[in-house]
């Protein structure tokens, strides 16, 4: 990507003179040009997206897109520097917080699922916009590598330590991000499908939807099943910030 410090100064232009109905603020406004830049790289590229584009998906004058982004590198710098990052964060407050192999997972499981829901764009958006213009995404794919590798450390610290079955920990851990892309590619605006029986029950919210993947997919590796009331407890007790009674 040619621009290196997109980042480092406000541009020129201006913000919203006051805030699009609903009530947008800057960080509301940004994360709509993030998603509306992602739907328009993935489908004609990035060097084909003009900013005067961004900007009428967005509801802003090109000059207003200017005050939030440089430039259309800095876009894009802006997707690929949240997708693994965020996850990658967790997975230090993870090692840091400590306990059972099972219960870092399943916590890392919820955590994932509800933080690609939140995202103001589709990562499989992301995916298609790499496999069509390969150049600048070297960093987002070492990322994405280490993200893969730290669940696969986290499967296999399992396997050994006889929390989980003997299974392929780099496969499983695979396995385990594919669902979560998945369940976020439908978990998003007017392609939700999470809706509960009956018409007035409303929606499953991301958490309970990470809550319910996370128990899916330990179930399915736990050693012994039976401890999995045990294993979602101390996964939401450790994230209420409450001390887990002896967690597993």
């Amino acid at each position: 990507m040619s621009d290196q410090t997109t980042t480092s100064r406000r541009p020129v232009g201006r913000p919203r003179t006051k805030a699009a109905a609903g009530g947008t603020s800057e960080l509301g406004a940004r994360a709509e040009i993030v998603a509306v830049a992602s739907r328009l790289f993935a489908a004609k590229g990035v060097s084909e997206t003009t900013m005067a584009e961004i900007a009428d998906g967005a509801g802003l004058q090109q000059s207003s897109l200017y005050y939030y982004f440089r430039s259309r590198d800095a876009i894009l710098e802006e997707i690929l520097g949240t997708v693994n990052r965020v996850p990658l964060e967790f997975v230090e407050r993870l090692k840091l917080d400590g306990g059972p192999a099972a219960v870092r997972l399943h916590r890392l499981i919820r955590f994932d699922v509800a933080a690609l829901s939140e995202f103001p764009f589709d990562i499989n958006e992301v995916h298609r916009l790499a496999s069509r213009q390969p150049e600048g995404f070297d960093l987002y794919w070492e990322e994405r590598q280490r993200l893969n590798d730290e669940i696969e450390a986290l499967v296999a610290e399992g396997v050994e330590g006889g929390e989980f079955l003997s299974v392929d920990s780099r496969l499983t851990a695979m396995t385990l991000l594919a669902n979560d892309e998945a369940v976020q590619h439908w978990n998003r605006g007017r392609r939700r499908l999470a809706n509960r029986a009956g018409p007035d029950a409303g929606d499953y919210t991301s958490a309970e939807i990470g809550l319910f993947l996370a128990d899916l997919a330990l179930r399915g590796l736990l050693a012994r099943p039976a401890r999995l009331d045990a294993v979602r407890r101390a996964s939401l007790a450790r994230e209420a910030g409450e001390a887990p009674e002896s967690d597993i």
